[in-house]
């Protein structure tokens, strides 16, 4: 693994990625974020508890899809509750990460666990979107005999794992090297 991840920072390398970075490193935005000493933090602090926000939307969502939590409530009364937080954690965890690039572009458009994690992030996002509609077509069958099929129930074990993948890609990215 280690190898295939050098290879791909290598690759990295070559592309425009790293003429990208240095010119984001050089703007305005980025020059404010850095100066501020209190900037950096306080965007990953703001990150970070979205993160937790909507993990744990998603892990009640899909723990009641799997009839593990919540059972008391129909599917789509626990969908009202908790996709707001899933759909503004969304936007919330774009304009942060947005932040923490500008932040510090070179250590995160050079690095392959980004990538990484912008890719599971983007099948995260077609996945809740996949997942919120199947449900919602499916749930009155399920809220009726308690149970949703193997299929969707293998989508929220899915789901769940796709996250924590995501959450450690995260915390990698600090520590791989670019």
């Amino acid at each position: 693994m280690t190898d295939l991840l050098f290879e791909f920072t290598e690759w990295i390398r070559t592309t425009f990625l790293v003429d990208f970075a240095l010119w984001i490193s050089d703007t305005w935005l980025s020059m404010l974020i850095v100066t501020h000493f209190w900037a950096i933090p306080a965007i990953q602090t703001v990150h970070i508890l979205t993160i937790g926000a909507t993990f744990g939307a998603v892990l009640l969502m899909n723990l009641r899809v799997l009839g593990v939590v919540g059972t008391g409530r129909t599917i789509e009364r626990t969908g009202k509750r908790y996709l707001p937080w899933v759909w503004w954690g969304f936007v919330i965890l774009v304009i942060t990460g947005f932040g923490m690039i500008t932040a510090e572009p070179v250590r995160e458009l050079i690095n392959p666990i980004f990538w990484i994690k912008m890719g599971l992030f983007l099948v995260a996002v077609i996945a809740a979107a996949w997942f919120q509609h199947s449900v919602a077509k499916k749930s009155m069958s399920w809220d009726a005999s308690g149970s949703a099929s193997i299929g969707i129930k293998l989508g929220a074990v899915a789901i769940i794992a796709l996250w924590l993948v995501i959450m450690l890609c995260g915390r990698w990215i600090a520590y791989a090297p670019t």
